[in-house]
């Protein structure tokens, strides 16, 4: 093969390597004149990739699996956040330094809403910090129906001209979420009720707990970026063991040494590990859990799996 060709199939594959899906950190492509949505989490950006259909470009800035609570932010994060049409947050110190960033690199003229930062979310405390607030809200799928519509009116502000096209998506994936969670209140009513207790590694699914009657433990707090106390543990073993739970459950966007913990907690009260749940960030994009609704689903399937085992 000539030098020439080997230098033009070089550039044509460093160029495939450059145009990846928009799920990762990355700039908008200088062939792409779409306005720019920035979504700070996997979570949010899937729900603004619903309302946006083709017209707009979405791109996440956390990647899959990656945890928000100790997210670092990148040095690109910034520019991508100045480029953006759209800037959309959870909100409620979930995203922590990394939501100082956004407001710091608006440009004039950017929409940018917390999805979460809204008065018909009733945003519980967190169980071990009075005061701080949960911002796993995406557990309860009326308030998805509050992020969802909070989006749609950003892009309608931010482009006027397709609003109807956007409020069209939105009631669509309005209704796909009603249905979601029909399901998954069938599937739970199912399982009986002194059953229906959840042990996880961290404090994300209170909200989920609240919609479908299901008791929430777990080894630490809200934050990942914590360590559990002894007593804690042990007053955990001992729920688990006086409440004769099944199963425990251990997350994917957590730490390896905090699922370990989840695993001892296994051993010593004999619940077996019932699966892996994802909390704060969605699953592989081309995988049956790389959307919030597949990843709802897989979560309210592996719980109930586990938990209906338990008997009457």
């Amino acid at each position: 093969m000539s030098s020439f060709k080997i230098f033009f199939v070089l550039c044509a594959v460093l160029l495939a390597a450059c145009s990846g899906g928009d799920r990762g950190n990355e700039t908008a492509r200088p062939d792409d004149s779409r306005p720019v949505i920035v979504a700070t989490t996997t979570i949010v950006a899937d729900i603004a990739r619903n309302v946006a259909g083709g017209r707009m470009r979405v791109v996440s800035i956390m990647k899959t699996g990656e945890d928000p609570h100790i997210y670092d932010p990148r040095p690109g994060d910034a520019r991508l956040i100045a480029g953006a049409d759209v800037v959309l947050t959870n909100g409620l110190h979930l995203e922590g330094t990394l939501q100082g960033i956004v407001r710091n690199n608006l440009r004039e003229g950017a929409v940018f809403r917390e999805l979460a930062e809204d008065e018909r979310i009733e945003v519980i405390e967190s169980v071990q910090y009075q005061g701080a607030p949960d911002p796993h809200c995406w557990f309860s799928i009326p308030y998805v129906k509050v992020y969802a519509r909070n989006a749609t009116e950003a892009l309608c502000d931010a482009d006027p001209p397709n609003a109807d096209y956007y409020r069209a998506n939105a009631r669509s994936y309005l209704a796909r979420l009603d249905s979601l969670d029909s399901y998954a209140r069938g599937v739970f009513a199912m399982i009986p009720e002194k059953n229906r207790i959840l042990v996880t590694a961290h404090d994300a699914f209170h909200y989920f707990g609240i919609e479908y009657g299901i008791e929430v433990m777990t080894v630490i707090g809200i934050s990942t970026d914590s360590e559990p106390r002894p007593l804690d543990l042990e007053n955990l073993v001992n729920l688990i063991k006086r409440n004769n739970v099944p199963a425990v459950f251990i997350e994917t966007s957590v730490s390896a040494s905090l699922n370990n913990l989840v695993r001892k907690v296994s051993e010593k009260t004999g619940a077996l590990i019932g699966g892996t749940l994802y909390s704060d960030s969605l699953g592989e994009p081309d995988g049956d859990s790389g959307t919030f609704l597949g990843m709802f689903r897989h979560n309210v399937d592996t719980i109930a799996g586990a938990l209906g085992k338990g008997g009457a």
